[in-house]
């Protein structure tokens, strides 16, 4: 059973192609939150109420023209993802107007017998938040389960550190995958000579 006092990410449906915008309206609510808390600079980082829409900058090339323009493409569609705890959630909830539902998990049940909300384990929400900001490929999001394998870590690069699961493309290539509760696995293409083996 979730502690209501925990923060934990949430997963927020918002109409498509407007995760920036919804983000921008959450912010201003999330700052008058953070306010009505009395959460300043001081506070521990790890309480205070913060949103994200993971979003990475492409180079896309338009096939009529051949113009390449830098456009910025949302990883996932539909979904903003807000830190916090169960009250702040309801308190977000009844103020966004712009913000359909949260996300349901149905194999969890809260206090009442009722089906609860999804949460991100934070460890999750930071491999995926960093596989975004410092990847230096595209990352992508497969819904499916798949079987993913060895467990692996990056040696160098802008990733070193990070651990995931060895997958290989069907042309061969290798990528390292993480798993997300209640979106997928994130995968991004990865050297095979620049992975290691972890320890499971």
């Amino acid at each position: 059973m979730a502690n209501e006092r925990e923060n934990y990410w949430f997963i927020a449906v918002v109409t498509p192609n407007t995760e920036k915008a919804s983000r921008e309206k959450l912010e201003k609510l999330i700052a008058d939150l953070n306010k009505e808390k009395k959460y300043n600079e001081s506070v521990d980082e790890k309480k205070r109420v913060i949103s994200y829409v993971p979003i990475q900058r492409e180079m896309h090339e338009w096939p009529s023209t051949g113009k390449r323009v830098w456009v910025d493409r949302v990883i996932c569609p539909c979904y903003v993802f807000i830190r916090c705890s169960d009250a702040d959630r309801y308190y977000i909830a009844c103020r966004a107007k712009f913000i359909h539902h949260f996300l349901m998990d149905r194999a969890r049940i809260n206090k009442d017998g009722r089906n609860d909300f999804a949460r991100i384990p934070s460890d999750q929400m930071e491999a995926f938040q960093r596989m975004v900001g410092d990847g230096e490929t595209p990352v992508t999001i497969d819904p499916t389960k798949l079987h993913l394998g060895t467990k692996v870590r990056v040696k160098s690069g802008r990733l070193a550190g990070m651990e995931g699961h060895l997958h290989r493309e069907p042309n061969g290539s290798s990528m390292i995958a993480i798993t997300i509760n209640f979106l997928g696995s994130a995968r991004i293409d990865y050297p095979i000579e620049l992975l290691e083996l972890a320890e499971q």
